[in-house]
């Protein structure tokens, strides 16, 4: 598919990096400024155009929600757990671990959100 071109081989658009956090920074800030730096494309729909009252991600890298089908899409967690709400409403502290992953199963099953439901 034309998806194939923007999915690494390895599976990870970016490895473990480390950035600085300021003061009141979000899981948002941190993707945002990464990205950029980084120079990887992100789109996101704003806290103001949605019924989440946060940021929605809606592609990362080319690969969109609904890409892989109907229930797919980013979602992400920190320090392996998968937050029930949006990415600029949850707050950061130094050493928090964030990771993006890409949902093929809707609800995350199929990168380990069983607990996402709890």
């Amino acid at each position: 598919s034309n998806l194939e071109k923007y999915i690494p081989k390895d599976g990870y658009i970016l490895k473990k990096t480390k950035f600085v956090l300021n003061p009141k920074d979000t899981v948002f800030d941190i993707l945002d400024r990464v990205t950029r730096y980084k120079k990887i494309q992100m789109e996101y729909q704003g806290a103001d155009l949605n019924k989440y009252g946060s940021a929605y991600i809606e592609g990362i890298n080319y690969l969109y929600e609904y890409s892989c089908g109907e229930l797919s899409g980013w979602m992400y967690k920190v320090n392996e757990w998968f937050p029930n709400y949006g990415c600029s409403s949850y707050y950061l502290k130094d050493g928090d671990t964030i990771v993006w992953c890409y949902t093929c199963e809707g609800l995350g099953t199929d990168v380990g959100a069983d607990e996402w439901m709890g």
